[in-house]
């Protein structure tokens, strides 16, 4: 690994350190609200946020200033924030170790971008984000590829046990909306984050994200059927 990326020999220590963490949040929190979700109105979330979170200014600098303890602190710190968001988009163990990775390389070859008054969990969520909307993207083109010209793919490796038939339908109503549907919803309905949250995590404004809000739980209403989607 060269000198330009010390982060990188401390990712194998934050995969370990993670793995029962991305075990259990992609296993419950990700599936079962998908059902109830096109009952809820858009409302602001009332909890702390990475928007809001405290975090200690000293060490983004020291970081922009090359300090591999930094470094350290910063991947000590927020890797279970990262790979909970990571988590919300993927269920294999490998898919969302590989993301958490990129984030956190795409995290320090850009901190020079940090301003001093920029609020750092908001940024990097805002990386996550965008890298889980990235691969989501590819992912969905790859899937249609192999549908449509090769075959069927193997099982990958979960790391949620076999679910229910009913969270495995709404799992699976969830993954066919489009990835500029999903994310958002998923931001909204998991991860509790306001309109201008999510609006600041994505770059859009807050009127495009409740259109895609809207947009996501019609479509879900439509595919899962039935009285429990209608919204009022």
């Amino acid at each position: 690994m060269s000198k330009r990326e010390p982060e990188g020999s401390l990712l194998p220590k934050l995969l370990a350190k993670n793995a029962s963490s991305v075990r259990c949040f992609a296993a419950v929190q990700s599936a079962f609200f998908v059902v109830s979700s096109a009952k809820k109105a858009v409302t602001p979330s009332i909890h702390t946020t990475y928007w809001t979170m405290e975090f200690d200014r000293e060490l983004i600098v020291r970081a922009q200033a090359g300090d591999r303890s930094a470094h350290e602190a910063i991947v000590n710190q927020f890797s279970s924030m990262v790979f909970r968001l990571v988590s919300r988009f993927f269920r294999s163990r490998e898919d969302v170790e590989d993301i958490a990775q990129d984030v956190f390389l795409k995290l320090f070859s850009r901190i020079d971008q940090i301003r001093p008054d920029e609020n750092f969990p908001g940024w990097l969520a805002r990386v996550a984000v965008n890298t889980c909307y990235d691969e989501l993207r590819k992912t969905r083109r790859r899937k249609a590829a192999l549908e449509t010209y090769g075959p069927e793919m193997a099982g990958e490796q979960s790391v949620a046990p076999q679910e229910p038939d009913s969270i495995g339908k709404a799992r699976l109503a969830l993954q066919r909306l489009d990835t500029k549907l999903r994310i958002p919803l998923v931001l909204k309905e998991v991860e509790e984050m306001s309109v201008e949250e999510i609006a600041r995590s994505m770059g859009l404004t807050q009127t495009n994200v409740k259109v895609r809000l809207f947009r996501a739980r019609k479509k879900l209403q439509s595919m899962l059927g039935g009285p429990e989607g209608h919204t009022k």
